[in-house]
């Protein structure tokens, strides 16, 4: 059996101002400052990482970024609940449905999501447009911060889902990020599919030693090999 692990955020939808809002009002509730929130790169990060990094820039001791993190998460989540209501920025891409679909009717292929949105945050994205259905497990970025090695934890809980290992090479890894999603994927020995749609221009994978197996421009330009990487 297959395993196709999607990532959310740049790849399936993008959620608009949302998440940012949400993730600034509980940074504050919870450190009493934003941080540099306004100029710092969300995109490849889990959650965990994004609420660390920001408030070391802001200044906040590590024990006490520590000690908060899981509650700044918790208030990150019913803030975006409230606040995916006021704006209606999301985005799905084009094709989305239609490829979850043929992969969620094969019997040959377990379809999984690796994402760094903790595992609530990533439902509520998923489910505005209806596509929670289309995904067996995840890992998520309350099961890890680091990237890499949800890479690992999804492995693992695909094994347990169908009662035998998971190999890295019957596995395929799409993302939009060549420094997280698609890196994570290399180092793990997963085949690996980039979608151009969360990064701005094809030169930037020139800078990185690494390549994907597979550069799509978007998820529904992965219909036609979709026989190769399955």
């Amino acid at each position: 059996m297959r395993l196709a692990l999607f990532d959310i955020d740049g790849t399936l939808l993008r959620e608009g101002i949302a998440p940012k809002l949400a993730f600034a009002r509980a940074l504050r509730e919870t450190f009493d400052t934003t941080g540099p929130i306004s100029g710092f790169r969300f995109a490849g990060m889990t959650d965990p990482q994004c609420v660390a990094e920001i408030m070391r820039m802001a200044g906040i001791a590590d024990d006490v970024i520590q000690e908060r993190r899981d509650q700044c998460l918790e208030r990150y989540v019913t803030h975006l609940r409230v606040e995916m209501r006021n704006h209606d920025g999301a985005k799905l891409f084009p094709g989305v449905k239609e490829v979850l679909g043929r992969l969620h009717g094969r019997d040959d292929v377990l379809v999984g999501l690796l994402t760094g949105n903790v595992q609530p945050g990533a439902m509520l994205k998923l489910d505005r447009f209806k596509l929670g259905e289309y995904f067996r497990f995840g890992a998520f970025g309350d099961d890890h911060e680091d990237r890499c090695e949800l890479a690992r934890i999804a492995l693992e809980k695909a094994g347990r889902l169908t009662g035998r290992p998971v190999r890295g090479d019957d596995t395929t890894v799409i993302g939009d990020t060549m420094d997280t999603d698609i890196q994570g994927g290399v180092q793990m020995g997963y085949r690996t599919i980039l979608v151009l749609s969360g990064i701005s221009k094809n030169e930037e994978l020139k800078k990185y030693a690494f390549k994907p197996d597979l550069v799509v421009n978007s998820v529904s330009d992965i219909e036609l090999p979709l026989e190769w990487w399955v």
